[in-house]
């Protein structure tokens, strides 16, 4: 009965794509979900698909997934008729196992440990939606030139925390550009060292100790305190490339499809709160996350002095997230175990959404613009 309700929901997004493109007007343009459909005889309308709830597991106050948290702020799960349970995990390892063995519905952030866990057998899991992407900045001593190309690295030292995608980006762009990357001392063209934390590693930077380090989550806008200075991006190599992605269970994505479409309609409604009501976005994460209001503000707006390379995007972003998957495959990050990662990156719970929400506002410029991108970025 689960899974006939996944049927349904794939049916009723393909009757909506093919309605909206009859319209023939702007901005209604649907997404035809990838999966199988059933015969139009047998859909019900959607709000009548009985749903279970969703467990969604959030870590500390990050505040990331802005459009989940303003979604559960201004009751959207429940106007779209979705039970969302949220839980608190202690680490991300904790949370990818978790939603391997179907504990936890879904999670938020992470792309390194969702390749990881697949590569040691947990196929569970499947992507099916984006958090966040492209946050790595370059930071340096101040004073030190900007980075204008690759080379620029060549006999250098860069500083990085392991499970950072920006690392994994830029060392797999240094190979494809014919560079050599390793440990210190093993002659490499360029050094790599992982630190624990991102602060020891801005401030080895201002004593001498690394050329450069790769840190994300914004902390450029605190680079002035550390002597040091943001002097690229790893953007400027790979564009686009993910950051924290939105994971699922198997059987969820299976059995629960409708409960994760009324999902992740609330977190673009969300995500369209986020984008224009700036004011109101921070009083909600400032209440959720005890944070600064200004370093909140810098994160997902930009302040005056400070632009975020961190993109807020729930888009799946397939190619990009396979290219990820292969460049961790390539570097030796995670063994080559032959897997299929078209088959872990899933879009059609984020087309039947978005396709839903075109359908409900088709004077909305905001879905036919994410419209545009998904079906560029998806294939």
């Amino acid at each position: 009965m689960k899974s006939l309700k996944r049927a349904i929901a794939l049916c009723l997004a393909l009757c909506l794509a093919l309605a909206l493109a009859a319209c023939g007007e702007a901005g209604t343009e649907g997404t035809v979900p990838a999966g199988e459909t059933v015969p139009a005889e047998e859909t019900v309308p959607a709000e009548d698909i009985d749903v279970e709830p969703l467990t969604v597991g959030l870590l500390g106050t990050a505040v990331k997934p802005v459009g989940v948290l303003v979604a559960e702020a201004l009751g959207y799960f429940g106007e779209e008729g979705v039970e969302v349970n949220f839980e608190k995990v202690s680490s991300m390892n904790d949370a990818y196992m978790a939603v391997s063995t179907g504990d936890l519905d879904v999670y938020l952030f992470s792309s390194t440990a969702a390749a990881t866990f697949i590569a040691q057998g947990a196929t569970t899991l499947r992507v099916f939606g984006g958090t966040v992407g492209e946050g790595s900045e370059i930071m340096a001593k101040a004073g030190t030139p900007e980075i204008t190309g690759i080379e620029d690295f060549v006999g250098k030292t860069i500083a990085c925390q392991m499970p950072e995608t920006g690392q994994m980006v830029l060392k797999n762009y240094i190979m494809e550009q014919g560079y050599t990357f390793g440990a210190p001392g093993e002659g490499a063209d360029i050094s790599f060292v992982y630190v624990n934390d991102a602060i020891p590693a801005i401030e080895g930077c201002v004593k001498g100790e690394y050329d450069y380090c790769i840190t994300n989550s914004c902390l450029g806008y605190y680079i002035d305190q550390y002597g040091a200075a943001v002097v690229g991006t790893v953007k400027q190599f790979v564009d686009p490339y993910p950051c924290c992605r939105q994971t699922c269970n198997e059987s969820t994505y299976e059995e629960n499809f409708e409960a994760l479409v009324r999902f992740e309609t609330a977190n673009l409604r969300g995500y369209e709160f986020y984008l224009n009501n700036m004011e109101e976005t921070l009083d909600i994460l400032e209440e959720y996350s005890g944070e600064d209001r200004d370093f909140l503000q810098a994160q997902l707006y930009g302040t005056g002095s400070y632009t975020p390379v961190m993109r807020v995007s729930l888009d799946p972003d397939k190619d990009a997230c396979v290219a990820f998957y292969e460049a961790m495959v390539n570097i030796g990050e995670v063994e080559d175990t032959g897997a299929d990662w078209d088959e872990y990156v899933v879009t059609d719970v984020y087309s039947t959404a978005l396709g839903r929400l075109a359908g409900r506002e088709p004077d909305n410029g905001l879905w036919s613009e994410l419209t545009a991108y998904f079906e560029e970025h998806n294939h």
